[in-house]
């Protein structure tokens, strides 16, 4: 089991980092490069059984922007969560299912409304789409790969000439659970899924960043 951690973690790595790479070869001098910390909200997913519930907790990540035009930066971020599945039947009955971890890997565009390099605190906006792994503790369980988009929105505060906080408000959308069962294994799935099912998230964080570069 720790070996398939492990494996599950260099993969995540590899691809963020050959993204990363690919990303300041073709991009502008400038680089903002930022870590973060923040709390996750989960909504329900109506499957066969009742609805599936997972844990609201704490998450973290890391990233890079690498400004390609005014205003206009490219954005690579990787965002893991913590939390617990839970079957909540349509009899009433409550179920825990497993312990599960969440990993985002985004890619998109982020917009600042800056109107020139003295303003120390200004908003923008982002848009990102990538890949979601939901990654059971259970090794006996599948992992559960999704496309998903993500919307957001903040502040930026400089508090030195490249030092600052950032703070953000995304929603998260994997894209979709339909059909058959979800995370299944030797016996049989954890939950069964019709026709259609989405998940959406919100995450509330807060980041350091450090700005390199013109």
């Amino acid at each position: 089991m720790r070996n398939n951690i492990i494996v599950k973690y260099s993969k995540l790595l590899i691809i963020f980092f050959t993204i990363s790479l690919f990303i300041v070869s073709e991009g502008s001098a400038q680089i903002e490069l930022f870590g973060f910390g923040g709390y996750m909200t989960y909504s329900s997913v109506p499957v066969r059984e009742g609805n599936l519930s997972f844990e609201d907790g704490n998450n973290y990540g890391f990233g890079l922007d690498v400004g390609i035009d005014r205003g206009i930066l490219v954005e690579l971020n990787y965002t893991h969560n913590q939390t617990s599945a839970r079957l909540r039947r349509f009899n009433g009955g409550d179920e825990p299912l497993f312990d599960m971890n969440t990993h985002y890997i985004q890619l998109g565009a982020q917009y600042e409304f800056r109107r020139n390099s003295k303003q120390k605190a200004f908003p923008y906006t982002l848009v990102t789409a990538g890949a979601t792994l939901f990654d059971a503790k259970d090794a006996t369980l599948s992992d559960e790969w999704r496309f998903s988009v993500a919307f957001g929105g903040g502040g930026k505060f400089f508090l030195g000439k490249n030092i600052g906080l950032r703070l953000q408000v995304r929603m998260l959308l994997p894209l979709t659970f339909s059909g058959g069962g979800l995370w299944c294994g030797t016996g049989g799935c954890s939950v069964g899924v019709g026709s259609w099912a989405t998940l959406a998230q919100f995450d509330f964080t807060a980041a350091f960043f450090i700005r390199l570069g013109k």
